[in-house]
């Protein structure tokens, strides 16, 4: 008979404690606790951002937000993923502060983006429920679930359509819920997000599309785009079986598919950049081509895996590694570049883009994808770790007056979401991607 102590052993191998990705994971939360500002037993974190400013896009200084993109929600995610692999006291107490900042945070229903998982209202409930699941924390999970009932019951505003500011967000994560708690509410306010997307598509013969923010035409790519939309649409097919949202899905895929550029084996960054602070291009340029999750091959590449996961349909993982391969291009391009300068972003840098290929490595069980996320990683840790920089941002100033990405707390544009990467490198099966709904 196998004792219980050596069957724990032989189910268990626990990561060695040098391991030098959970090492850099860390060393990061424990500079994000110290650089924690504290009012009571509530604490929050200052970075940089990009802020109008007399009518110019400017990088400034400011507290964060409560949300999971930049802000403190977001934090939260990461040292409570890190927790849950290495418990902390010190890491701890941060956590606590961080969520009772969420938990006072007025901004959660009534105003913008209700429906927003990554920049607004259903981020923060949802965060406050697995997290507080996570932790045992029946407080902050009832809270979360008192906050999530109150959005369900605001109707859907105009603008709410894309991953990171609308329902393309909430979709998966009132699905991801639905599945584990068996509330028809959930089901509900996730059929009535799907009846505004079909509502919302500019509906041609071939294909569909969606604008999605203000002053923008319809785009390609995951944050913004058709790829987040359409995913969306195929996750709440799945669960529903309506043939509506299969249609749109498809032809929200054909869109891109319709941009696709077979000698670039990307899709192109069609927004309109003059709106976004950025001087227009001259006439007659042809479109830029993005490389990170929210615009172009990474996100898509994410969009792909996980419809070929839904469907069986291999063109869904034939395009998957076309955007995966454009992405390994990439970062191959950057890391063995001398003067190359990456953010280390998850939104659209070089943590994003390795996070991506983690995930590739993992659902198409590839090596080869997987030794480009740790060439990453290890190029971050020889270049700004062991140095003891700080990790360059995803925070862009616009007018070009600041050198270099400040650093910034946040999970998509900084340190948190820097910090989660690493995790993820160190335990890719335990620890589920922040860029994958």
């Amino acid at each position: 008979m196998t004792n219980a102590a050596t069957q724990t052993d032989t189910l268990v191998e626990p990561l060695p404690a040098a391991s030098p990705f959970l090492e850099t994971a860390q060393a990061i939360a424990a500079h994000l606790a110290q650089t924690a500002v504290w009012d009571g037993d509530r604490c929050n974190w200052i970075g940089s951002a990009t802020e109008p400013v007399h009518g110019t896009f400017q990088a400034v200084q400011r507290a964060c937000a409560a949300d999971v993109y930049s802000g403190t929600a977001g934090v939260a995610q990461f040292f409570s993923q890190l927790l849950a692999q290495q418990p902390d006291p010190a890491l701890e107490e941060t956590l606590e502060g961080a969520i009772n900042h969420v938990m006072r945070d007025q901004r959660t229903t009534g105003g913008p983006a209700n429906y927003a998982y990554y920049g607004g209202a259903l981020g923060l409930a949802s965060t406050l429920i697995e997290v507080g699941e996570r932790h045992n924390r029946s407080d902050w999970t009832a809270a979360g679930w008192e906050r999530l009932n109150r959005i369900c019951a605001q109707p859907v505003q105009d603008f709410e359509v894309d991953v990171i500011s609308g329902v393309a967000g909430a979709i998966p994560v009132l699905l991801r819920l639905l599945a584990k708690y068996p509330d028809p509410g959930l089901g509900e306010t996730a059929v009535r997000c799907g009846d505004f997307l079909v509502a919302k598509a500019v509906q041609q013969p071939n294909a569909w599309a969606w604008q999605a923010l203000p002053g923008q035409p319809a785009m390609t790519g995951y944050s913004h785009g058709a790829a987040g939309i359409a995913l969306a649409l195929l996750e709440l097919y799945r669960v529903t079986n309506n043939p509506t949202y299969y249609t749109g899905a498809m032809m929200g895929f054909n869109f891109e598919r319709l941009h696709f550029n077979p000698q670039l084996q990307n899709w192109p960054d069609l927004r309109e950049m003059s709106s976004l602070g950025v001087a227009a291009p001259a006439a007659g340029t042809p479109p830029t081509y993005g490389e990170a999750w929210c615009h172009g091959a990474p996100g898509i590449a994410l969009s792909r895996l996980r419809a070929w996961q839904l469907t069986g349909d291999d063109s869904f993982r034939q395009e998957a590694e076309m955007a995966l391969n454009t992405t390994h291009r990439g970062i191959y391009n950057l890391v063995t570049n001398p003067t190359a300068q990456p953010n280390f972003s998850l939104c659209h840098g070089l943590a994003g883009n390795a996070d991506v290929m983690l995930e590739g490595s993992r659902l198409l069980r590839n090596d080869l994808y997987r030794q480009v996320a740790e060439a990453a990683g290890n190029y971050g840790i020889e270049k700004y770790h062991r140095p003891g920089l700080s990790w360059p941002s995803g925070v862009n100033d616009p007018s070009g007056t600041t050198p270099g990405r400040a650093e910034a707390p946040g999970l998509l544009l900084g340190l948190a979401g820097t910090g989660y990467f690493y995790l993820r490198l160190a335990f890719p099966e335990a620890v589920s991607s922040a860029l994958f709904l």
